[in-house]
């Protein structure tokens, strides 16, 4: 039995702010300890489930963050900088399931600790729908017919992946006070929560559909401000809305989540 995890840093017990994301600090150091820790655990409760090969996939920023000699060594890490799949790199049909470890809401949203969907500038739209960065990789996994078996993060983010995906195990970090606070849980008792319903993830993944849209998809773009409008309109296929909304329609997910984290790459550049 294969897992694929995706692991991002925002959602990891105790960050609450940016600086503990990134950087030169102790902050940081701590906060990548307990990254390394909360995935630590998840992958030791899915080898005594049974797991025979695991990979991790450090998501987060420079793809740099995880101390991977602290991992079991049936673990294997996918690290680096920019990855044109980025988040789901050699994801395939011979993993049993997907686990998203320190997710963090999406754009926008009121109360989630560092919400944003690949950047804080920009907000998405599929078929309507806000959709965050979780969202994305459950339906890139769902194309290949891989089921989310368990997810963790903030209460704001958890509270958004239930609509979602409604059938997975979830487990709470911390909760959320505001954009950059947070009631938190201990460390200890996070990994201890993510071991447990590792374990139960795996007896259940069975019953647990994966998420799946089929057809074209319609994606929406909004940026958060008019002066990075004209980078989003450079981009070959997407069609302007109105001052700050564009629209994309993508054959398949694959398409959707290059073009999203493409959107995101251009907006962050520095020109």
């Amino acid at each position: 039995m294969k897992i694929y995890v995706i692991a991002d840093m925002e959602g990891v017990s105790g960050v609450v702010s940016p600086e503990q994301t990134g950087g030169n600090t102790w902050l940081y150091e701590a906060a990548r300890l307990q990254y390394t820790r909360e995935i630590k655990a998840v992958c030791e409760a899915a080898i005594n489930a049974g797991a025979e090969e695991i990979y991790v996939n450090d998501f987060h920023g420079n793809g740099l963050n995880l101390v991977a000699d602290a991992l079991p060594r049936e673990v294997l890490v996918i690290k680096g900088g920019f990855r044109p799949s980025s988040g789901y790199d050699l994801l395939d049909g011979t993993f049993a399931g997907l686990v998203m470890l320190g997710i963090h809401a999406r754009s926008g949203t009121y109360g989630g600790v560092l919400p944003h969907t690949y950047s804080n500038k920009l907000a998405f739209e599929i078929f309507g729908q806000p959709v965050g960065e979780f969202d994305v990789l459950a339906l890139l996994a769902g194309e290949k017919k891989v089921p989310v078996i368990l997810i963790s993060g903030d209460s704001k983010a958890l509270e958004q992946a239930g609509t979602s995906l409604p059938s997975t195990p979830g487990v709470i970090t911390k909760y959320s006070i505001g954009t950059e606070g947070a009631l938190c849980m201990h460390p200890d008792r996070v990994c201890e929560l993510l071991r447990d319903e590792m374990k139960r993830a795996i007896k259940i993944m069975g019953s647990i559909e994966p998420a799946q849209i089929s057809g074209a998809i319609q994606l929406k773009i909004k940026v958060g401000d008019v002066c990075l409008s004209s980078r989003i309109e450079w981009i070959p296929g997407v069609k302007r809305l109105d001052d700050v909304s564009f629209e994309f329609i993508g054959r398949n997910m694959k398409e959707v989540a290059n073009l999203m984290y493409g959107c995101a790459t251009l907006i962050e550049a520095k020109f």
